[in-house]
């Protein structure tokens, strides 16, 4: 099967790199998702073959999550929750005129993220399906406490302001209906903020728009230029380059973020949004004390686990479609749609009646990492000059983006008026040194984390005890112990020993 699989993916290997390049183009406009995306070419989707409607939608997926980095390295714009993480590092080195490398570095992540994670797909899909089946509630808000545990780092101006922030995000999170019994919370009577408050638009404003508040008090320069620094952003293929070995020599970093994203993008309702956190968590967590003054400021390394999880994830969101006929995120919902639509069985008789299907599925995901670069890289060399552009010409381009990509998710001019009004509020925070990525932080995962929270208390009858009952579950929390306390351990171990070495 998985060499018919391969055979069947090259006789239909001219619908790869359409995918990945109308993927990227998607992914680099803020606001609009592949799952958007893909709901609106379902007509389409439906007239293709089955394996050719079903591999277009893959390599779509694939290449959106990479076209994402594009906005949140130039602009700092995420066009979806999962790249706001790619903004924490991308945005700082762009300002320090390393455009060219910041985007070379998400390139090469992206693509060893996606080849790992199809490999691994291909070769352990059993395996990881019945990993997969294993993470109930209780396991899920374990993990996206992985995630929550950056509130601490991000705490550069202090705890205090850091824990506030991020508990902010929290409170702002519960807006709209309660998951459990169904009561409207902090919607004041707005019908728009019924389905809770929307997210996308308060990133681009937490993050973009705050920006552009944060130039138009200063003088126009290049957006190139950081604060009070004149610096003139290298441009050339050769920083591209230095960006693709700034990854290559960092295996163990791209390595953890490919499992990171390939294990929770198996998870049913986590998806990119969880697994750059819990990557960039990790990143963190096993950094030397002076690289983990960097996070936050232009780290390669947390540049590269974002990255590297966000392309990891679409394999892994694959895996539960192909073996259990549950989608892993919303893409993977309109494709079981497709499915369902061509009579393909999603699900263990998948493989049994249609094996060839899904192996060329999981073949073009491979093939499709490798026009990730080729087409990525192309596309740099466009994009990047967008930082030899004057402000007082950009400023306004960027203005309308923001209001374009507020818009562009839900359709509600409301929304934009959201996007506004969280863009003044980073801009107060930023004024006054909050950190506003801790809020973002809080904005996104407050509502799976409470979903699931509230989940196992009700499948635990009110006890907590359903937190360490499960084998999976005594497995997470020690490795999240672990990854607290071990690296700091290791070192005080090895400075203990290098002491009475010395001796």
């Amino acid at each position: 099967m998985m060499l018919e699989g391969l055979q069947l993916m090259l006789e239909n290997s001219w619908i790869v790199p359409v995918g990945v390049l109308f993927g990227m183009l998607i992914g680099a406009l803020p606001g609009l998702t592949s799952s958007g995306t893909l709901s609106i070419m379902l007509p389409i989707l439906m007239v293709l073959p089955a394996e050719v409607a079903l591999m277009l939608g893959v390599c779509i997926y694939a290449g959106a999550e990479m076209g994402n980095s594009f906005p949140s390295v130039m602009l700092n714009i995420p066009g979806t929750p999962g790249g706001a993480v790619t903004c924490f590092d991308g945005y700082p080195m762009m300002r320090r005129g390393e455009t060219a490398r910041a985007l070379g570095i998400c390139i090469m992540a992206s693509t060893l993220g996606g080849l790992v994670g199809s490999i691994a797909a291909i070769t352990l899909t059993p395996v990881i399906a019945n990993v997969a089946l294993r993470f109930g509630p209780v396991e899920i808000c374990i993990v996206v406490l992985f995630g929550l545990t950056i509130i601490a780092r991000l705490s550069s101006s202090g705890l205090a302001r850091g824990l506030l922030a991020g508990f902010f995000g929290l409170l702002l999170a519960t807006t709209g209906i309660d998951p459990t019994y169904g009561q409207l919370r902090g919607t004041f009577d707005v019908v728009y903020l019924f389905d809770g408050l929307p997210v996308v638009a308060a990133l681009i404003g937490l993050l973009g728009f705050s920006e552009v508040l944060m130039h138009a008090e200063k003088n126009f320069a290049r957006p190139g230029e950081s604060a009070g620094v004149q610096s003139t952003p290298r441009v050339s293929w050769r920083e591209v380059l230095r960006g693709f070995q700034d990854v290559l020599r960092k295996p163990s970093e791209w390595i953890r973020a490919s499992i990171v994203g390939l294990g929770i993008g198996a998870m049913p309702g986590a998806g990119a949004s969880v697994a750059t956190f819990v990557a960039y968590q990790q990143s963190h967590a096993f950094a030397s004390p002076d690289r983990k003054k960097r996070f936050g400021k232009g780290a390669h390394e947390g540049l590269i686990a974002a990255d590297t999880s966000n392309n990891a994830v679409v394999s892994g969101a694959l895996v539960p479609l192909l073996t259990l006929g549950i989608p892993g995120s919303g893409s993977m919902s309109v494709l079981l749609v497709v499915m369902s639509y061509h009579g393909l069985a999603a699900g263990p008789a998948l493989f049994t009646f249609n094996g060839d299907i899904a192996y060329a599925l999981l073949w073009s995901l491979c093939l499709a990492s490798g026009f990730v670069l080729a087409i990525g890289t192309m596309l740099a060399w466009f994009a990047w000059r967008i930082t030899l552009v004057q402000l007082n010409y950009m400023l306004p381009v960027v203005t309308v983006f923001c209001l374009l990509g507020a818009f562009a998710r839900n359709g509600y001019v409301f929304d934009m008026g959201v996007m506004v009004v969280f863009g003044v509020l980073g801009y107060v925070m930023k004024k006054h040194r909050y950190p506003v990525v801790a809020m973002v932080l809080g904005i996104i995962l407050g509502p799976l984390f409470e979903a699931n929270f509230m989940r196992s208390l009700r499948m635990g009858f009110g006890e907590f005890d359903i937190f360490w009952q499960s084998r999976m579950a005594v497995f997470l929390w020690a490795l999240f112990a672990l990854t607290l306390a071990g690296p700091p351990l290791a070192r005080r171990l090895r400075h203990v020993y290098e002491r009475v070495a010395g001796r």
